[in-house]
């Protein structure tokens, strides 16, 4: 029996295939192998960044919550000095409970004998309890020395305090639920403390609003307090009876006691720890205004998990690929090689300089009988091959033209794509500043706002909102540009209904200085098979327009029946369009005047919505006093 090394090293066929085999498995090793880690790297720092943002997410949704405990807090305590009796006091205490379902009770605590007329201290508390609300004047015991209100009678300033089980001196609970509160000290005019306001959450309520919130199915989120007890935790069962330092079931992790005095003291980062013998990454860092710290625990499990998969695919359809490769190979190489020794007689001939003797032609129909002809054919071409390389070479010079073109037009469009990205950043970002200023100041002076002024701010934020909203509808319509996009037309749609809502559109949009003359030939009951939407975007988008370029002006909107058309007929009296640029204002990106407010894309996504809804639009080049856009619709 021959050795399998003595026929590889006969067969030419075995050795180009184990050769090519060889050659691709290096190369495939060396880039799948950089691919892997690079790609893994990649993946997990994806992962890293979407963990980072859901856990801002979940720190923005923590911080929603207790700042809604503040602000009713603040407010009421600002609101107590107008009717400081033990009846309003009540209220107060009930009102604040009222006003948030979350609110789990509040209580009003005054100090000792502030009221004289009661031969007892005084504390106005509200609990929740289901649906009910329960609101009382509490039995005279050492509430003083409870931490709800010890905490910021010493402190002398607002605080949240841990969880905790509230009990009177009897043993009763207060709350029926583990609460934390937000308690806040009651100066009086000379400064001096009178008595704290507490409001409480339900730690079994709040852990479970946070707990919902998991970027991956087995991740999960926890907080501790200052002390290294659980108060939000997907296990109901560790809430404040269980320490991060002191776990129930006794076992210790010196990982998670490493982690947990790094949240104790207020730090923030990212670990690698083990839990039940599975790798989590768990991302940490201190709640803002608050002695607590919250974190988020994903398992590389599930991080890694759809990138494993892909991987085990791909590593084998990588084998199965390179064993067909190296038959195909094989094959191939050993037929073709066998009747290469004709052919390297007729190349000698070639090689002696023989290039007049004619050489014979092959019968053959395969590769290597085309190879051969190609040998005899090769002499006689020599001449008209320098001829088509001179006209290879025109052709190349006149490429070169067209590419020095393309070029040309390359730039044109990255300039007109870099400006548009300018001026659409800078008309997003104008109505979103404008939003954040008004709810600064809402926020900030809200007490001593005039109900006028509140009006005119969030008139001013509703009016930025909706044109932000309209920027990103333009933006994503202008996306499906060239997609072939179809449009919904078989439902009934009544034409007025989408003139008025465009209307009032128009009002709501400054200036509000710019009257509007109207007139509608149609019956209200007037209906066509159409696109509401669309239809309402057309004429709301050529009425903005006119608008804004016909400030303290009148603008026109006239609609009729045209024939078997919808005739809308949109008109303003302002600097109007030169004839030259009629056709070119409905190109995507194209602004005549590049300080006037839009992106550039209004004119021509009206014209692609009229277009997909079977109508036309036209600029009346007959109308002299500015600009008259003419819209038909089929009236189907």
């Amino acid at each position: 029996m021959k050795s399998p090394f003595l026929h590889i090293s006969r067969s030419l066929a075995l050795k180009i295939g184990l050769g090519i085999l060889i050659f691709v498995a290096a190369v495939f090793t060396f880039a799948l192998g950089y691919l892997y880690k690079h790609s893994r790297d990649l993946v997990k720092e994806e992962a890293m960044d979407r963990a980072e943002q859901m856990l801002n997410n979940t720190e923005l949704l923590l911080m929603g919550y207790l700042l809604e405990v503040e602000t009713v807090t603040d407010n009421a305590e600002s609101h107590i000095f107008e009717n400081l009796h033990p009846d309003s006091l009540l209220k107060y205490s009930r009102r604040t409970v009222e006003l948030s379902k979350n609110f789990n009770g509040c209580s009003i605590t005054m100090e000792p004998g502030f009221f004289p007329q009661l031969d007892h201290n005084f504390s106005a508390y509200t609990v929740r309890s289901g649906d009910l609300l329960e609101t009382e004047v509490e039995a005279d015991y050492n509430y003083y020395a409870k931490p709800w209100y010890k905490a910021p009678h010493d402190k002398g300033e607002a605080c949240w305090i841990d969880p905790y089980n509230d009990y009177t001196e009897e043993g009763t609970l207060r709350s029926p639920v583990m609460i934390t509160s937000y308690c806040r000290p009651i100066h009086n005019a000379e400064g001096k403390i009178i008595g704290v306001i507490s409001t409480d959450l339900s730690i079994e309520w709040l852990s479970r609003a946070i707990s919902a919130h998991k970027p991956y199915p087995n991740s999960y989120c926890f907080m501790l307090g200052s002390d290294g007890h659980y108060f939000v935790h997907p296990d109901h069962m560790k809430l404040v009876k269980e320490s991060i330092f002191k776990p129930s079931d006794g076992k210790k992790n010196p990982e998670m006691i490493a982690l947990g005095h790094e949240m104790i003291t207020g730090q923030s980062g990212t670990m690698t720890i083990d839990l039940n013998g599975e790798t989590c990454l768990v991302f940490y860092r201190p709640v803002s205004g608050t002695p607590w710290s919250i974190a988020l625990v994903c398992p590389e499990s599930d991080i890694f998990a759809g990138y494993n998969r892909l991987s085990y695919m791909l590593g084998t359809l990588i084998v199965i690929g390179l064993l067909l490769m190296f038959f195909v190979c094989w094959r191939l190489t050993k037929h073709f090689l066998q009747p290469l020794h004709v052919l390297a007689q007729q190349a000698r001939q070639i090689t002696d300089g023989n290039y007049e003797q004619e050489l014979s032609h092959s019968n053959r129909t395969d590769v290597v009988g085309q190879l051969q002809n190609s040998f005899v054919s090769m002499q006689n071409s020599i001449h008209e091959h320098i001829t088509r390389i001179q006209a290879v070479n025109d052709d190349l010079e006149k490429s070169n033209e067209k590419l020095t073109a393309a070029n040309m037009l390359a730039e044109e469009a990255n300039q007109r794509k870099t400006i548009f990205i300018h001026d659409m950043s800078m008309q997003i970002r104008t109505p979103l500043n404008l939003i954040a200023g008004f709810m600064q100041v809402l926020r900030d002076t809200y007490g001593l706002l005039s109900t006028e002024e509140k009006d005119n701010f969030t008139d001013t934020m509703k009016q930025n909102a909706v044109t932000v909203q309209r920027m990103a509808h333009m933006l994503f319509d202008v996306s499906w540009r060239g997609d072939n996009k179809t449009y919904d037309t078989s439902k009934a749609v009544y034409v007025n209904e989408a003139v008025e809502k465009s209307i009032q559109d128009f009002k709501e949009k400054a200036p509000h200085d710019v009257r509007l003359d109207y007139s509608n030939a149609l019956s209200d009951s007037k209906c066509i098979f159409s696109n509401a939407l669309y239809l309402h975007r057309i004429l709301r988008e050529l009425l903005f327009n006119a608008k804004k370029f016909a400030p303290k002006s009148i603008v026109g909107l006239h609609v009729d029946i045209h024939g078997d058309k919808i005739r809308f007929v949109i008109e303003d009296n302002g600097p109007g369009i030169p004839r030259e640029e009629r056709e070119h204002v409905f190109e995507p990106f194209v602004k005549l005047d590049c300080f006037t407010e839009g992106l550039g894309i209004g004119l021509g996504l009206t014209r692609q919505h009229v277009t997909n809804l079977g109508g036309t639009i036209i600029i009346d080049p007959d109308y002299t006093d500015g600009t008259r856009i003419i819209v038909e619709i089929p009236d189907r």
